[in-house]
């Protein structure tokens, strides 16, 4: 099923409501990194560097600049039908990189836990190339929300072809798949030695940043694998905004 012109009530109700959520997940992102910047610098710029510190600062600088892009594109009153079916590649990629390299850090933590079981890194590898592989075929059929000449609106975002709204909605519950086994993983290794209370600072440490960032991504992922398949195309990725950041 294809995209239908929205009533002008809608559409402009539509577009506020993803701007608000687009603006507050990134001011609570640029928040989180003032409060953590010195943490930030006493650790990762000072201390030893290897994959997944570089992946970690891949990922903390290159979401947030991407975002202002995607900002700008739905604020601007520029953008034409064609200029945005360019785009909302972009916008797409941004979002699947930011997903992708949280994946590939997951990996390297638990490749850490699990150092002479080799096989369960190898699989979750294999579960993130295919991931991988689902978000840039669902990319490829990722098209502009349509507005209505009459709300005025002119804002640029993507939304995954309505056609296939069931199968878009692996892009949200196949990474909640991917971070159930990671959590589950984690909890296996550090609950016991926790438990017996002969866990240090750092096995308690990934226990508590598990719990924190399984429930966060949790809810968000939850709830947008139904919003995908079930809500207006002006709302369907709304929470995705918040799954990138």
């Amino acid at each position: 099923m294809s995209q239908t012109v929205p009533p002008v009530l809608d559409d402009i109700s539509d577009t506020i409501r993803t701007n608000f959520v687009g603006f507050a997940s990134f001011t609570l992102l640029v928040w989180d990194h003032v409060i953590t910047f010195s943490d930030e610098v006493e650790y990762i710029w000072k201390g030893k560097k290897g994959p997944i510190i570089y992946l970690f600062i891949f990922n903390r600088y290159f979401t947030p600049l991407g975002f202002i892009i995607n900002l700008y594109a739905y604020l601007s009153p520029s953008w034409t039908v064609e200029r945005c079916a360019r785009f909302i590649r972009y916008e797409g990629c941004t979002v699947a990189i930011a997903v992708e390299v949280v994946g590939a850090m997951m990996l390297l933590r638990i490749n850490a836990l699990y150092p002479r079981q080799k096989w369960i890194t190898a699989l979750l590898g294999v579960l993130l190339v295919v991931e991988t592989g689902i978000n840039a075929w669902l990319i490829s059929r990722g098209e502009p929300v349509l507005h209505n000449k009459a709300s005025g609106v002119h804002a640029c975002s993507m939304i995954f072809d309505p056609a296939i709204s069931h199968a878009a909605s692996a892009s949200a519950w196949y990474p909640l798949l991917y971070d159930s086994i990671v959590f589950a993983l984690t909890v296996n290794r550090t609950l016991p030695s926790i438990r017996k209370k002969q866990a240090g600072f750092i096995v308690k440490r990934l226990l508590e940043d598990g719990v924190l960032y399984y429930s966060v991504i949790f809810a968000i992922t939850f709830v947008l694998t139904f919003m995908i398949v079930a809500a207006p195309p002006g709302t369907k990725n709304i929470c995705a905004q918040m799954e990138q950041l």
